[in-house]
């Protein structure tokens, strides 16, 4: 993957992963919130298996990939996305934002030190730590003013062990399927992560309760076709190619794109707070991404 491509790549995923805060926001106004990732997922499911039959995309895998695909497929969409969605209903998505951005620490601590997968660095994990900063910076109004409850503590509490997830998730298929095609990947998770969260939204959500307008189809199609299926496989297309540790920064940028987008969209004001925290996070991720030429890199 050329660095252009990289570079290209990485915009377009800021861009709609900072939109699906708002996305999921909406989609919970016509689903549970099991429900709606099931649906999400489902509709993610058709033009990625359009796109392996169109290119004869083989689908084998060995027992032992099979298994560990599984393992990614809980930790990613159950407890990762399940989570977002149950926890997203009691939080703003700035506090939201802020939990998750954990996701970059905890990337990192488990690639250094539990899957041992990337050379530890003080200046790596230095800058991700300023660029949670930034993050805490931007979203301070919306931190402080949330009266944290038993649902509000409980729901953060989803989003941090979501965070834990889905850096469990990315670390394991970087270091043990770094060879599989990124679009069998995707396939096999999606679908064995659909397959869980439909079997937990029957299981304790009423299909009553499922009353979508076309407002929040809108919202489950645009998430399934370019936030999930092509956004997952560009994303581990990426992570081939980046070590994890700097993909996960990531999410210290899709916050910021949700504040343009709510600037532009619906007149969201601005603060000088949020200059400064978007300051702070790239002085993070330019701190975390540049390395003297003797570090080694995944």
């Amino acid at each position: 993957m050329s660095k252009t491509a990289r570079v290209v790549a990485l915009i377009f995923l800021c861009v709609v992963w900072g939109s699906t805060w708002v996305a999921i926001k909406i989609t919970l106004e016509g689903f549970p919130p099991m429900f709606g990732a099931t649906i999400r997922f489902a509709v993610a499911l058709v033009p990625l298996f359009l796109y392996i039959r169109r290119q004869k995309i083989s689908l084998k895998v060995s027992k032992k990939d099979f298994k560990l695909l599984a393992y990614s497929a809980f930790l990613i969409y159950v407890l990762d996305y399940g989570l977002i969605y149950w926890g997203e209903q009691y939080l703003s998505a700035g506090v939201t934002a802020i939990f998750f951005a954990t996701f970059a620490i905890f990337t990192a601590l488990m690639s250094n030190f539990v899957f041992k997968s990337e050379t530890f660095s003080r200046r790596k994990f230095f800058g991700v730590m300023i660029g949670f900063c930034g993050i805490m910076i931007v979203f301070y109004d919306q931190l402080v003013s949330t009266r944290f409850n038993l649902l509000v503590i409980l729901a953060s509490a989803a989003i941090l062990t979501a965070a834990v997830s889905a850096a469990a998730s990315t670390v394991l298929i970087k270091k043990f399927l770094p060879d599989m095609n990124t679009v069998t990947l995707s396939f096999y998770q999606l679908m064995m992560g659909t397959l869980l969260l439909a079997i937990l939204a029957f299981s304790f959500e009423s299909p009553a309760a499922v009353r979508p307008n076309a407002r929040v189809w809108i919202a489950v199609v645009y998430m399934g076709v370019v936030a999930s299926a092509l956004a997952f496989v560009l994303y581990y297309k990426l992570l081939k190619n980046m070590s994890a540790v700097s993909l996960s920064l990531i999410i210290y940028v899709t916050p910021i794109t949700a504040l343009m987008l709510d600037y532009l969209f619906f007149g969201e004001v601005l603060h000088i707070r949020s200059f400064i925290g978007m300051a702070v996070i790239f002085s993070g991720i330019r701190l975390s991404s540049s390395f003297r030429k003797k570090t080694p890199t995944a």
